[in-house]
Parts: C-alpha cells; sequence; structure tokens
C-alpha cells in the first residue's frame, strides 16, 4: 500500500511485462504452471487465487478454517481458510492472496482417524495414492463430517454415473450381436 514504506508490486509487474515473462520471474512462473499442470504432493492441485467465483462453478456447501499439519520436520498445525464443494476441497492461507491448494474428490479415498480430544477434532484424508493429510479443527465445528458427507455424495454420484455408462456399453454391444443374429433368422428357409 502507498505510504506504508513496503516496495510497491505494481512496478515489478510492468518490468515483467517489457521483458515479456523473461528472467527469473518467468522462469519461476513456468515452474508453478508446470506444477499446476502436473498436480502436486497429496493429489493437491495449486490453482491461481482470485476468490470463490473464478475457481469452479461447482456450488459451495461450506467455507471457514481447518487446520493442516506440515510435512515438515516438526509437523507444526498450520491454519488454512477451507472452501469446501461438490466436488472438491479448497485451502489457502487465512489471509488471502497466493495460491490456493485444491484437493479434487476424485484423488480422496476417504476420511479416516477421526479422534476427538477436549478442543479438537482430528481427521485424516487418505488420498487414491495412501498418502495421509492430516487436519484438526474445533470440536463444535463438524468439518470432518461435512468433508465425509460431501465425498460419499460425489462418490456416489460417481458410482451412477459409472453403472449406466456401463449399461449404455452392454446395450449397445447387445444390439450389433442381435442384428447379425436376426438377419440370419430372417434369411433361413
Amino acid at each position: 500500500p502507498p505510504g506504508s514504506g513496503a516496495p510497491s508490486v505494481e512496478p515489478q509487474r510492468q518490468q515483467q511485462q517489457k521483458l515479456g515473462g523473461e528472467g527469473w520471474s518467468g522462469a519461476r512462473q513456468e515452474a508453478q504452471g508446470a506444477k499446476a499442470a502436473a498436480g502436486s504432493v497429496w493429489g493437491l492441485r495449486t490453482v491461481a487465487m482470485k476468490g470463490p467465483a473464478s475457481w469452479s462453478s461447482s456450488e459451495v456447501i461450506r467455507e471457514g478454517e481447518l487446520e493442516k499439519r506440515s510435512a515438515s520436520l516438526f509437523q507444526l498445525w498450520k491454519k488454512k481458510a477451507v472452501v469446501l464443494s461438490k466436488d472438491s476441497l479448497r485451502l489457502s492461507s487465512p489471509e488471502g492472496g497466493g495460491k490456493a491448494k485444491e484437493l479434487r474428490f476424485g484423488a480422496i479415498q476417504k476420511v479416516d482417524c477421526v479422534e476427538r480430544t477436549g478442543k479438537y477434532v482430528y481427521f485424516t484424508i487418505v488420498t487414491t495414492d495412501r498418502r495421509e493429510i492430516d487436519f484438526r479443527c474445533p470440536g463444535e465445528s463438524c468439518w470432518n463430517a461435512s468433508i465425509t458427507l460431501a465425498l460419499i455424495d460425489f462418490q456416489n454420484k460417481r458410482a451412477v454415473q459409472d453403472f449406466r455408462s456401463r449399461q449404455g456399453q452392454a446395450g449397445r454391444e447387445g444390439a450389433e450381436d442381435d442384428a447379425p443374429r436376426d438377419r440370419r433368422l430372417a434369411r433361413a428357409p
């Protein structure tokens, strides 16, 4: 902000536009873009943080705050702003800005290890590649239940779609098999 003594970001953006994204900042952006495209650790996907409306058209079920255990040596608990939608869980820093991490329900196997203590409920999200992400929330917030119900709804809808898809394929294959037999019967004396 002007007058705060902090360096302005705008001159850096203008210089980067003049350079056409070249140099260190351009290389860093390309690396971040590649990381976002390839996915990242634990099935988390990096997305640009511009607000809930720009993320996807998926309906937001709940917004709030969770604490996530870091994967570092000390395993500290870090507060995260969380947006739960019908198809994903988005985590970002509570101050806003920066990058958000999106954990799609297609990459989640289950919500596990629910443990209650006096103040917190601890739970683990297990991804399809068997990685575990630990979270905690205040006991009265019931985030674990909200995430579990949204995940079950997502998995049920996916199972119904898979069933209908297989049913449609079987119907088409059956129709193709019946057609030559019908022709043979029609030609038989």
